[in-house]
């Protein structure tokens, strides 16, 4: 959401990113430079600066649920975003590209 936000976004306090299914922070970094976006990353801390487009890519999971769904919400506003490894979501959320494709066709 912070790419289309009409200012900078900051996150802070957020090192426990670095641990989880991936390095959030980095991968969410290699994404978003991948769309043309700006994102300048810290040790515990990211800002995203919003662009006036982006491209449309395909997107690596890292096999991170969490980044195959925010970059399913980014492909709203992108043609062209194309989520590779998406059924990583079943871990956590078996059914959401079929609930996604539902909100997508409204």
């Amino acid at each position: 959401v912070a790419l289309f936000a009409k200012t900078s976004t900051t996150v802070t306090n957020v090192a426990n990113m670095r641990i989880k299914e991936t390095d959030r922070i980095t991968a969410l970094k290699n994404e978003i430079l991948k769309l043309g976006g700006e994102f300048i990353e810290r040790e515990d801390s990211f800002t995203i600066i919003p662009k006036p487009s982006y491209k449309g890519v395909t997107v690596e999971t890292y096999d991170d649920h969490r980044m195959a769904m925010s970059f399913s919400l980014a492909g709203l506003k992108i043609p062209g975003i194309i989520i590779k490894e998406y059924n990583c979501v079943s871990k956590t959320f078996p059914d959401y590209f079929k609930i996604f494709n539902k909100i997508y066709e409204v």
